[in-house]
Formats: C-alpha cells, sequence, structure tokens
C-alpha cells in the first residue's frame, strides 16, 4: 500500500501536462459541488438578512424548518444519487488512466459513463443497497455510519473491475458491498487522513469563490483513484469475490 505521499506524487505525475482533459473530465461534479454550495450559502445568508432586518427579536438559531423526517429522508436520498451519477463514471476514467498512464481521448463523454446502459442500473442498486445499511447504521449511532460509509467507499470500483473480469454475472450485489468491507479493514484509517489532508485545499476552494475547485477536484479524486488501485493491488478480486458464497 502506497504512502499518501506516493498517493499524492502519483496524482500530480499523471496530472501534469494534462490538466485540460482533468478539468473537462471533472467540471460537471465541479459546477455541481460549486452550485449547491453556494445555494446553501446563499440560503443561510438571505433568512439571516431577513430576520436582522425584519424580525430583530427573534434569534435566528431559535427559528426551526420542519419538513419533517420523510422529506429530509428524501432529499438525502435524492441528493446523493445524483452526486453518485456524477461521481462514479469521473472515478472509472480514472482509474483507467492511473493503470494505463493514459489520459482519456473523450473525458467529457467519460465523465457520463455512469448514466450509460452498462452501469445505470447496477450504480442503482449499490447505491440504494449502502443506503439503506447506512441509514440503518446511523439510527444506531452516526459515529457507526461514518465508519460503514467509509467500509463501503469502493463498492462501486470493484463492481467495474469485476464486470470487466467477466466475473459480475456469479456475483451477488450485496456481495461488492461486502467485499469493499474486508478490503477496507485495517484501511478506513488511512482513507479517512488521506481525505483530512486535503481540508486545506478545500477552503482555498471555497475562498476563491469555488474557482479553485477546477483545479482541486481532479487532483483530490485521482488521488482518492490511486488509493484504490493500490489497495487492490495483488488481490484475486475474482477468487476473493467467489469466495464469498
Amino acid at each position: 500500500m502506497q504512502t499518501r505521499r506516493e498517493l499524492k506524487a502519483n496524482a500530480q505525475t499523471l496530472l501534469a501536462g494534462n490538466w485540460g482533459t482533468a478539468i473537462k473530465l471533472n467540471i460537471v461534479p465541479v459546477i455541481f459541488q460549486v452550485l449547491t454550495g453556494l445555494i446553501v450559502s446563499g440560503a443561510v445568508a438571505s433568512l439571516g438578512f431577513y430576520f436582522v432586518h425584519f424580525h430583530p427579536g427573534i434569534a435566528l438559531s431559535d427559528f426551526t424548518f420542519d419538513f419533517g423526517d420523510d422529506y429530509s429522508i428524501q432529499q438525502s436520498f435524492i441528493s446523493g444519487l445524483i452526486t453518485t451519477y456524477l461521481l462514479v463514471g469521473v472515478d472509472f476514467a480514472l482509474i483507467d488512466w492511473l493503470r494505463t498512464e493514459l489520459a482519456p481521448t473523450a473525458p467529457f463523454k467519460k465523465a457520463f459513463q455512469a448514466f450509460t446502459g452498462k452501469y445505470i442500473i447496477p450504480v442503482f442498486v449499490l447505491f440504494v443497497i449502502q443506503w439503506v445499511l447506512l441509514f440503518l447504521w446511523t439510527l444506531l449511532l452516526f459515529i457507526p455510519g461514518i465508519i460503514k460509509s467509509f467500509s463501503y467507499s469502493q463498492t462501486y470500483y470493484l463492481y467495474k473491475d469485476l464486470q470487466e473480469a467477466d466475473a459480475s454475472g456469479h456475483i451477488g450485489y450485496v456481495d461488492y458491498v461486502t467485499l469493499s468491507r474486508r478490503l477496507m479493514d485495517g484501511h478506513k484509517l488511512d482513507l479517512f487522513i488521506l481525505r483530512l489532508s486535503f481540508i486545506g485545499w478545500d477552503i482555498l476552494g471555497w475562498l476563491t469563490c469555488g474557482i479553485g475547485f477546477i483545479w482541486i477536484t481532479p487532483y483530490k479524486h485521482m488521488t482518492y483513484m490511486n488509493f484504490y488501485t493500490s489497495l487492490v493491488e495483488g488481490h484475486d478480486l475474482v477468487s476473493e469475490a467467489e469466495a464469498l458464497h
């Protein structure tokens, strides 16, 4: 398993001279991320302005919106599903880029491969399975839900690899989640620290009103996919998946 320094250095090497391709590949998730952040922050700022100027006697912290639990659950499901579809296609392309060391020739098309017939149903099913499991874990306590999210984090990438190895027909959807959990045993903290190490870049991205994410997002996701390829290196995924039965 590569160190964080090695994972990042490898990502930087592949991106050098290929930033145009990387930006085209990641531009839709970047726009979605920035717009979502701006909409949320704008809504909060607007509410603050409204109460300060028109209802100064009411503390904003005392004002709550009660849309009901069903609304929150639906919102979480839909936003998570949209984000997943936007990111999975990009991540699949980055995995191929890492392994072949060749930048994709049609990056914008590759970014939307999760919406093609090859992946659209499997990605949805895998998302639902993970969402239900994480929801149940979160009902127990918040922290176990976070831990399990790291356990299941490699699920989509395992599906890609096993599908390309022509082994997906013998493996159930739940098996991909289980295999991710097993592979991440002893590595959940590694991934958590790796993601945490980008917090400075994220702050810089927001300080530039989201413009910085045009370069930060490709760098982050190339590093995360390098983590996956390093994680599975030396593993016989087909045998390990079939051994689950």
